[in-house]
């Protein structure tokens, strides 16, 4: 296992930008900006531990790499239309569009995903919700299948 890199591990002033919350029971914990974010901005350079184990609050680095023990990474709610992406290479949150003060953060999580740690019915709202979330080197699981095939998707 390896560390991010040392700059990454420095406080900043993104560290009050944004703030881990219970977004609901449905939910459960997602990341919510403290701040406004315009397009483009880096949002937060986050540090964590680099390993080969994926396991529920890991995002995948490289192709057998996985980072955990992030500050707010891990706890990025999923959205099929997100309002951020993550930099993996420069281990950075970034911005999409422009971010309220309030929103909450997400992310696509097929964007980093090969495969994830447990797939999921999507209820993001978005008008191109996808519905299954599975990574984007992986198909529909069993639940999956079946979850589609109970909600008549192709």
């Amino acid at each position: 296992m390896t560390s991010a890199p040392e700059w990454a591990t420095a406080r900043t002033m993104d560290d009050e930008a944004l703030e881990v919350l219970r977004i609901d029971e449905r939910r459960g914990l997602g990341v919510r900006a403290r701040r406004g974010f315009a397009a483009g901005e880096v949002m937060h350079r986050f540090a964590g531990v680099v390993g080969e184990t994926i396991c529920q609050h890991s995002l995948q680095v490289d192709a057998e790499r996985h980072i955990s023990g992030t500050r707010y990474i891990g706890y990025l709610s999923h959205g099929c239309d997100p309002n951020a992406r993550l930099d993996m290479a420069g281990f950075a949150l970034i911005a999409l569009r422009a971010i309220a003060p309030g929103e909450i953060v997400t992310i696509d999580y097929a964007a980093t995903e090969d495969r994830l740690h447990r797939q999921f019915a999507c209820t993001c709202g978005a008008a191109v919700c996808r519905g299954w979330i599975h990574g984007r080197g992986e198909g529909p699981d069993a639940r999956g299948m079946a979850w589609r095939a109970d909600h008549d998707v192709a």
